[in-house]
């Protein structure tokens, strides 16, 4: 019966991606180190002069997520905010009222600390969603 249920945890955790490893960088290493000058803020984060509180609400910086959909709505405003603002991106979908998801997590695209990545371009290969900036 525990082999059944450790099987059953293992699946669910590979399915909806639980990390059950620690953090690591690029280079395999294990991450001890979640201060500021490690992930450093930057772009219109950085000219705004915020700094890891400001979008992290978690006590110890050890816990930080990049599940902050809550964070980044209470700037950025509500999806329908979004997707008026990007209505005429020069794509026909808008990208932030996707016919897809009704509410995508922002940090599928949208990375803090790493590049940015445009996840239309998982499946659409128009040329109009490839010029799309996500930043």
């Amino acid at each position: 019966m525990k082999t059944i249920i450790l099987a059953l945890f293992m699946f669910c955790a590979c399915v909806f991606g639980l990390q059950l490893d620690p953090l690591v960088n690029q280079k395999g290493e294990i991450i001890t180190d979640f201060s500021q000058k490690a992930f450093p803020i930057t772009g219109v984060h950085q000219k705004l002069n915020l700094d890891c509180k400001s979008c992290h609400l978690e006590k110890e910086q050890k816990d930080y997520s990049s599940a902050m959909q809550g964070s980044c709505l209470a700037c950025h405003g509500s999806y329908d905010k979004l997707a008026e603002a990007t209505g005429g991106l020069g794509h026909n979908d808008n990208i932030h009222k996707s016919p897809h998801y009704a509410a995508l997590d922002c940090d599928n695209c949208h990375k803090a600390h790493q590049p940015t990545l445009n996840m239309c371009l998982r499946c659409h290969t128009q040329e109009s969603m490839k010029k799309l900036k996500v930043k």
